[in-house]
């Protein structure tokens, strides 16, 4: 089983050094990469053809009934001047700590409610209509970023951990996490508008019939955008689930490491499309805190699904995505801590899918939380050094 894993590991290696010598362009690569994608598709058809229907399914069950009704919604208060109403309300609680104009609190307020990616969605939208600056939709890109509520109580705590209690552990460190990262980039925030006139402006020529025309066309894109995504990435996930060399090599590198069968899988997964891996993760066979802990994590960095989805909403404003990407990592890590150290107090006993957990975890069960509370400095110190790298690049 080990020389197999070895062995495809040098294959990548030695793959990845032959692309270096041949100097083969950004394009080039990627054309590479697609090809071998329609290659796995074809050999995988029957796999592919399941993992869209599971994907359509998921559109069908869990993003038109919550994204297309909020993004109307929220359509028809951006219409009708909603961001300075709500603004001149909301925003001195939730922007004036973080340093933002006072509309930035509808993208914030919009993420809080329905999650990924309307905070995004709208972000974009603020900075289109030129209510924020190029350095503050920056910055709002990643405080306005966080899982569904709905998600995380209803479908991860009630339906796939058997306890709402646990959906709530969650949702705090999924909220907590952007809100910290607001804090740690707010240094770097110069002036910021918080008057009340804002440059959207209701032309009265345009009725009802209209706007709310208007708002269905751009819900109906944004929903098929986004449910489009969800398909992709289901074929994607279909695939690697499908392959077993993928599974053998992680089952070695977790016996190596002496950890839980598939908490690796689970993560890597995740880090695709957090929602399939949620659910390796809540079937594990390892304590409910380390389970919400890797959940929270997967949640909060969003995997290259949401990625790609935020990526459609921001391209043509120019970007980084590294830098998003790597923001969004550093949310995953605080919002483990965060999770870890919450489960800790608020979790008394530690059951899991009928599986008993050892008793040499209660007795480490302090260490772990001191260390968790040891490394929160730690990391606060370097992502505030990064930021300020990042800010000046």
């Amino acid at each position: 089983m080990y020389t197999i894993s070895i062995l495809w590991l040098l294959i990548i290696i030695l793959s990845i050094i032959l692309i270096k010598l041949l100097k083969l362009s950004k394009n080039q690569i990627i054309t590479i990469f697609i090809t071998l994608f329609i290659i796995l598709f074809i050999i995988n058809l029957n796999t592919c053809m399941q993992s869209t229907f599971t994907g359509l399914n998921l559109v069908i069950k869990a993003i038109l009934p919550t994204i297309f009704p909020f993004s109307v919604i929220c359509n028809l208060i951006i219409h009708y001047d909603g961001i300075s109403f709500y603004s001149n309300i909301l925003g001195p609680i939730i922007c004036k700590p973080l340093k933002l104009s006072n509309c930035s609190s509808f993208p914030i307020v919009a993420s809080l409610l329905c999650g990924y990616p309307l905070g995004c969605k709208y972000c974009c939208d603020l900075y289109e209509l030129g209510c924020i600056s190029k350095e503050e939709y920056l910055r709002l890109l990643n405080i306005a970023s966080n899982a569904s509520p709905i998600f995380l109580i209803g479908s991860v705590g009630a339906a796939m951990l058997g306890n709402i209690k646990y959906g709530f552990i969650l949702l705090l460190g999924n909220y907590l996490a952007p809100l910290i990262i607001g804090f740690f980039t707010k240094k770097n925030t110069h002036e910021f508008n918080n008057s009340n006139e804002y440059p959207l402006k209701i032309d009265g020529s345009y009725n009802f019939g209209i706007i709310i025309k208007t708002s269905i066309e751009n819900a109906i894109n944004t929903t098929l955008q986004v449910g489009a995504f969800v398909i992709i990435f289901s074929i994607i996930i279909g695939i690697i689930k499908n392959n077993s060399l993928i599974n053998i090599i992680f089952n070695n590198v977790e016996k190596l490491l002496s950890l839980s069968p598939n908490s690796l899988y689970g993560i890597f997964l995740g880090s695709i499309e957090y929602t399939n891996g949620c659910k390796i993760l809540t079937s594990i066979s390892s304590s409910i805190i380390f389970k919400l802990s890797a959940i929270s994590f997967i949640c909060s960095f969003s995997g290259l699904s949401i990625i790609g989805q935020i990526s459609s909403f921001t391209g043509k404003f120019n970007v980084s995505l590294k830098k998003y990407s790597f923001i969004k990592f550093i949310q995953g890590i605080i919002s483990f801590i965060i999770t870890f150290i919450f489960s800790s107090i608020f979790i008394s006993t530690e059951t899991t899918s009928s599986i008993y957990i050892h008793s040499y975890y209660n007795t480490n069960k302090l260490l772990f939380f001191t260390y968790a509370l040891l490394l929160l400095p730690l990391i606060v110190k370097l992502t505030n050094i990064l930021f300020k790298r990042l800010h000046i690049s």
